[in-house]
């Protein structure tokens, strides 16, 4: 398994497990996770779980993921219940079944994390995806194609130019 991989399941896991993150369900997970790789990507050249991530309706998704996810499950390190909010929407909730081993992240990799479950963890599925539509690189990618690693280096405030 590469590293790459334990990384991307250990941050599911301290996701899954965070103090300052509620209602995680599937589409949360995805943009706490993107946002931590281009958060960490933009301040330290590098993302942390050397993620693709793929244009989808309601946001960047990384390419992985649904097959970690169910690998995860398999292994029973994560649990999925499907929580009913209303009548016409369900979310798969997601539960950590043993703690993330945080050793495969370095301290900065770790304070990013942290960082962006402090600033988004209380946020919905609904705002994350809107915010993540702001993104440069999902704007300007085709549906279900990858996402530009070249325009993820830029947030929503900057162009290429970085004006």
């Amino acid at each position: 398994m590469s590293l790459d991989t334990v990384k991307l399941q250990n941050l599911i896991l301290h996701l899954a497990g965070h103090p300052k993150v509620f209602d995680l369900g599937i589409t949360k997970l995805y943009k706490l996770i993107y946002f931590s790789d281009v958060r960490h990507l933009r301040e330290y050249g590098q993302s942390i779980t050397g993620s693709e991530y793929i244009k989808y309706p309601h946001g960047p998704v990384p390419s992985r993921g649904e097959k970690i996810l169910k690998v995860m499950k398999k292994e029973s390190v994560l649990e999925e219940k499907p929580i009913q909010i209303t009548q016409e929407m369900q979310r798969r909730s997601l539960r950590a079944l043993r703690h993330a081993n945080l050793s495969v992240f370095s301290e900065q990799e770790l304070s990013t994390i942290d960082a962006v479950c402090t600033e988004l963890g209380a946020m919905t599925a609904t705002a994350l995806s809107d915010l993540s539509h702001d993104e440069p690189a999902w704007i300007c990618a085709p549906l279900l194609d990858k996402l530009s690693p070249s325009l993820m280096m830029y947030g929503q405030h900057e162009d290429a130019a970085g004006l």
